[in-house]
């Protein structure tokens, strides 16, 4: 059962693209949705962390929503938050698109090799698998040298392990941690994987991403079927938002049956869950 509608999300990635009037990240999306290598790499990628080792979705689904994502958050803290190839004079809000698109499609094509690692794999992967379009984007040396750079940054930081540098691999990190509803689990549940992993993820029902404070200007509405959706909170996305660097930024707010319930009262069922 396919629970992901790749060409629906793929759609609303151009329609925010539109939207913010990403020119060059438009360019950059459609390069990395039609190049062969591109899609073949993800392909196989994803065969060894879904075939071989029954992880989640890392496939072409998975990089699809964390673009969706990704835009979804540019578009709402874009103007609290200073990226900082802007804040360094690199570029603008379109190149801040453009790295990050990047980074987010191919923040997991590594696995092609092995998962241990595969966050270094994929940065260096990257450089092959981009140069010929960035060249054509960016004439100037090093201009494209800076954005390939950055690029390879937010993918390696996106392990939880490491932090981000920047805003826009703590943007990356976030919105690959927001892929935690019921259709990052279905490929390996379907195949018979049935642990708290495949679980806690067909318990989260929706992840809005939307405009918060001038505090915290990023906020997350987690809305989960049951319980067991607190694990892909704590052990999944807790992690990633910590080494994003924004976590001062970002309000969180967890429901389970509409019910809203306190990141704390969420933390003490995990516990109660795990015993």
């Amino acid at each position: 059962m396919q629970v992901v509608d790749r060409a629906k999300v793929s759609q609303e990635v151009t329609e925010l693209l539109d939207q913010q009037g990403f020119k060059k990240g438009k360019g950059m999306w459609n390069f990395l949705t039609t190049a062969s290598e591109i899609q073949g790499s993800i392909k196989a990628s994803n065969r060894l962390a879904v075939k071989y080792l029954g992880y989640t979705d890392h496939g072409l689904d998975h990089v699809t929503i964390v673009c969706r994502n990704l835009l979804q958050i540019l578009e709402v803290i874009s103007e609290e938050i200073q990226p900082a190839i802007i804040k360094q004079d690199i570029g603008d809000l379109d190149d801040v698109a453009v790295l990050c698109l990047a980074a987010c499609y191919l923040h997991d094509v590594g696995h092609v090799i092995h998962r241990h690692f595969h966050e270094l794999s994929s940065s260096l992967m990257a450089k092959d698998l981009l140069y010929g379009k960035l060249k054509k984007m960016y004439p100037n040396a090093e201009k494209r040298l800076d954005i390939l750079s950055h690029i390879q940054h937010a993918i390696l930081a996106h392990d939880e392990d490491i932090k981000c540098l920047t805003p826009e691999a703590g943007f990356v990190t976030i919105a690959d941690g927001l892929d935690m509803c019921e259709g990052r689990s279905r490929k390996p549940y379907d195949m018979g994987k049935i642990d708290i992993h495949s679980i806690s993820a067909l318990s989260i029902q929706r992840v809005e991403i939307t405009k918060g404070n001038k505090n915290k200007p990023l906020r997350i509405n987690i809305m989960m079927l049951s319980e067991a959706g607190v694990f892909q909170v704590e052990e999944v996305f807790l992690p990633k938002l910590h080494s994003s660097g924004l976590a001062e930024e970002t309000e969180i707010n967890t429901l389970v049956n509409g019910k809203p319930i306190a990141l704390s009262q969420v933390l003490r069922m995990y516990k109660k869950f795990e015993d």
